[in-house]
């Protein structure tokens, strides 16, 4: 095969990415055409550094993400979320989590391409370091997305697998899936109580409520503001809008949108 391109000279480096101006000089050298190319390799010696290379242009600005995009990038990746070496598919879902912290087009171009469900598979089934990166890209998709996208995320079955992690040791990604839940929530106002409805029916509310004991502060506060303002209405506790908000898994967001 053709030799990958070296990507320490890039200017990205493999583990810990580069500066927005190291991510210009590799596109401005064409070789990003090149790198994604090499995301149907069946050798791993060579498909690792081209998920990780192509993983580093999308921690770059948003105008950098689409230039990955536009090459093709995400066609590659059903195989690469589903691939059998567990170390490619945890690049392939940080790759996401870079791209879903991007623009709203962008979390769009994931969803067209069906990437969603297998995000979701990734943070149910992946190991921790996977989980962790699937978590990262649900929650920044319910920072960046809109209510459509954000809909789309919970009818995919986000939240059962989110809460799944509440219990975990990792104060990062507590707080991260919380700040998710929350997101998710505070955007289906004024009808949240069906997604209060599938927190505590997946066990989410009893894990909240313990972490409200919890010695890290942020999460304490966060998980407290959560039980304080959307599980102690009237509306939550009486269940008046239960047959308000449906939702159907297998729908994908209408082109006319959602009403929330």
């Amino acid at each position: 095969f053709v030799p990958l391109y070296d990507i320490g000279s890039s200017g990205i480096n493999a583990e810990y990415g580069g500066s927005d101006e190291q991510i210009q000089t590799v596109l401005n050298s064409g070789v990003t055409p090149f790198l994604v190319k090499h995301l149907a390799q069946t050798d791993v010696r060579v498909l690792t550094p081209a998920v990780r290379a192509v993983g580093n242009i999308v921690t770059g600005s948003e105008h950098q993400t689409q230039a990955a995009l536009d090459c093709g990038c995400l066609t590659y990746f059903p195989a690469l979320l589903g691939h059998h070496k567990e170390s490619i598919k945890k690049e392939a879902v940080w790759t996401i989590s870079n791209i879903t912290a991007g623009t709203k087009t962008q979390i769009q171009a994931v969803i067209q391409e069906g990437l969603i469900p297998l995000v979701i598979e990734a943070l149910r089934t992946g190991d921790f370091n996977t989980q962790k990166e699937g978590a990262w890209s649900v929650s920044n998709m319910t920072v960046n997305g809109t209510p459509e996208q954000i809909r789309y995320l919970i009818e995919q079955g986000a939240i059962p697998n989110m809460c799944a992690l509440l219990g975990v040791r990792d104060t990062q990604i507590v707080q991260v899936l919380l700040d998710g839940l929350n997101n998710m929530l505070e955007t289906s106002k004024p009808d949240y109580d069906a997604i209060c409805r599938m927190i505590e029916d997946c066990g989410g509310l009893d894990k909240i409520e313990e972490l409200q004991k919890h010695q890290n502060k942020q999460i304490y506060k966060l998980a407290f503001d959560i039980i304080d303002k959307y599980f102690s209405t009237e509306d939550y506790l009486e269940g008046e809008n239960e047959e308000n908000f449906e939702f159907n898994p297998q729908n994908i967001a209408p082109e006319g949108g959602f009403n929330f």
